[in-house]
C-alpha cells in the first residue's frame, strides 16, 4: 500500500466539498505522480474532487497536503468554447450564420503569442493541427476544440494536468495521438488526472485510479494487476430493466411520406474553408443510419443542414419529409417533427427551469414551449424521467447538474415527444457504461414501436443500438 508520503496531493480531511456537494474522504487516500484516472458513475462526485484539486483546497474546510512538486495546477472541463474570445454567445447554433460571427477572432489572432512557441509546435503535430490559425474559433469541431484546448494550457507548463471526459469527441486517430501525447507528458514528469465515467475509456497506461462511488473517494489502486482486476469488474445494474414507454399523444406527422432526408451535390463551408463537396445521401423513413466520418469532416453540420438550423442548407439541394427545402415549408414544422441532441445544444442551453419543466418544453411545438405545464404534462415528464432513471434530478436546475446528468436531461427533451425523425449527434457523449446501455435500450424500442427514422453520430462503435441498418460515412 502506498504510504501518504508518496502522495504528490494528500486528501486530509473526512470529507472534501466544493459547491453543493459533499465527498466522503474516510479512506484518506490522495493523488499519486505519473497517470491517474478518477473514475466513477455519473453523479459520483468526479468532477467536484477535480475542483477541489484545482481550486479547491481551502474551500468549505477542505484539508489538502501538497507536495512542493506541485504548484501549477490546470484543469479542463471543455464547457465553453468561448472562453477565450471574452465573447457573448447567445444560442447554440450561432456558429452556422455568417454575419453572426463577423467578430469573431480565427485560431491564429487567440493564440499568437503561443503559436511560436516549442510546445505549441510540438503538440499541434502530434494532434494534427497544423495550418488552423485562420479558422475562426467557433468553427471547429468538437476534436478539434478539444485538442487545441490541451494544446493552449499546455503552453503554460502545468505540473499536474486534470481533464474531464478527454476522450469524448475524438475520432479513432486522435485517440491514438491523444494518448501519444500524455505519455509525452509523463515522460516529462508532469502528472495527469483523468476524470472518466467509463472504464473502456481507461488506458493502458495509467499508473493507478482512484474510484468513486455515491460520492466517496477511495483509496488509489495501484499495480498492474490490482487495476486490471478493478476494470474487469462490472458496474451494469440499472441498464437492463423493463422499459414501459408512454402512449404517444399524437401519430407520426410525416407517416406517409418516402424520403425523410436527401442531399443531392451537397457542399458546405466555413469562410473559404471547404467542409465537404460532392455529397449524396438519401434516408427514407424508418431506416436507421449510423454517420460515421473523423473529427472535422462535416458530420455536425451536416445535421445542423438537416435540422433546419444552418442557413447553407438553401443553397444545397436538400428534401426533408417528401418536400423541396425552400418551396414555403415552415421551419417550426420541421423542427416539431425533429428530436435533436448534440454537444453545442447542451453547451449553451441556458435555463433557470428545473429538470421536469425542461423536459415538458420538449413536448411542445417551438412556438409554444414555455407556457405554464400542465398535470397530464408533468405526469409524462415524470414517467420519462422514471424510464431514464433521472427521476432523483427532478427538482435541480440544469446548472447544477454534471456533464453527464446534463446530456441525460437533453435527451430526455429531445425524445418525449417520440417524434419522427431523432437526429442524435454523439448522444452517449460523457455517460457510463450502465446509462450508455440504457439509453441504446431506450432507442430501440422508440423505433420499434412508433416505425421512427434515426440517425446517429459516434466515434465509438459499441455506441450505435441495434436498430441500426445502414452506415453512412463522410472523409475530411
Amino acid at each position: 500500500m502506498n504510504e501518504k508520503s508518496d502522495f504528490i496531493i494528500s486528501f486530509d480531511s473526512d470529507r472534501l466539498g466544493y459547491g453543493k456537494v459533499v465527498l466522503d474522504n474516510s479512506d484518506k487516500g490522495g493523488l499519486l505522480p505519473g497517470v491517474t484516472a478518477i473514475i466513477g458513475k455519473n453523479g459520483s462526485g468526479k468532477s467536484t474532487l477535480g475542483t477541489i484539486i484545482a481550486k479547491g483546497r481551502y474551500a468549505f474546510g477542505n484539508r489538502l497536503g501538497f507536495s512542493d512538486k506541485i504548484s501549477n495546477i490546470k484543469m479542463l472541463t471543455f464547457t465553453d468554447i468561448h472562453s477565450f474570445t471574452g465573447l457573448d454567445v447567445q444560442y447554440y447554433n450561432q456558429r452556422m450564420e455568417a454575419t453572426a460571427n463577423d467578430d469573431v477572432p480565427t485560431v491564429g489572432e487567440i493564440f499568437k503569442e503561443k503559436l511560436q512557441s516549442p510546445v505549441w509546435v510540438k503538440y499541434a503535430e502530434i494532434f494534427r493541427l497544423i495550418n488552423i490559425e485562420s479558422k475562426k474559433i467557433n468553427y471547429l469541431s468538437s476534436g478539434e476544440l478539444r485538442k487545441l484546448l490541451i494544446i493552449n494550457i499546455l503552453c503554460d507548463n502545468p505540473e499536474l494536468l486534470i481533464l474531464d471526459n478527454p476522450y469524448i469527441g475524438l475520432d479513432v486517430e486522435s485517440r491514438k495521438d491523444f494518448d501519444e501525447a500524455m505519455r509525452l507528458l509523463r515522460d516529462n514528469g508532469i502528472s495527469v488526472v483523468f476524470l472518466l465515467c467509463d472504464k473502456a475509456d481507461v488506458p493502458d497506461y495509467v499508473d493507478s485510479i482512484i474510484a468513486m462511488n455515491d460520492c466517496k473517494i477511495s483509496f488509489p489502486i495501484t499495480g498492474t494487476e490490482e487495476i486490471s482486476q478493478f476494470l474487469k469488474q462490472s458496474d451494469k445494474s440499472n441498464g437492463q430493466g423493463i422499459i414501459t414507454l408512454p402512449t404517444k399523444t399524437s401519430t407520426l406527422k410525416h407517416g406517409d411520406c418516402d424520403i425523410v432526408f436527401s442531399i443531392k451535390d451537397g457542399h458546405a463551408r466555413y469562410g473559404d474553408k471547404k467542409i465537404f463537396e460532392n455529397f449524396d445521401w438519401t434516408v427514407r423513413r424508418g431506416e436507421c443510419w449510423a454517420l460515421k466520418g473523423p473529427n472535422g469532416s462535416g458530420k455536425s453540420l451536416l445535421l445542423s443542414m438537416i435540422c433546419a438550423d444552418n442557413p447553407q442548407g438553401y443553397a444545397n439541394d436538400i428534401t426533408l419529409f417528401d418536400r423541396k427545402r425552400g418551396s414555403g415549408e415552415s421551419i417550426w414544422e420541421i423542427k416539431d417533427a425533429i428530436g435533436y441532441v448534440c454537444p453545442e445544444m447542451q453547451l449553451y442551453f441556458k435555463s433557470n427551469d428545473n429538470v421536469r419543466e425542461i423536459i415538458i418544453q420538449g413536448m411542445r411545438n417551438s412556438l409554444n414551449r414555455y407556457k405554464e405545464s400542465t398535470p397530464d404534462e408533468r405526469e409524462v415528464a415524470d414517467h420519462w424521467m422514471t424510464i431514464m432513471e433521472i427521476e432523483h434530478l427532478l427538482d435541480r436546475k440544469f446548472s447544477d447538474l454534471s456533464s453527464g446528468e446534463q446530456r441525460l436531461v437533453m435527451l430526455a427533451r429531445a425524445l418525449v415527444k417520440q417524434p419522427d425523425l431523432l437526429v442524435l449527434d454523439e448522444p452517449l457523449h460523457g455517460l457510463d457504461s450502465d446509462y450508455k446501455e440504457r439509453i441504446k435500450k431506450l432507442i430501440n424500442e422508440l423505433i420499434y414501436k412508433n416505425g421512427s427514422t434515426l440517425i446517429l453520430v459516434s466515434h465509438y462503435d459499441s455506441e450505435y443500438p441495434d436498430c441500426i441498418t445502414h452506415k453512412k460515412s463522410m472523409v475530411k
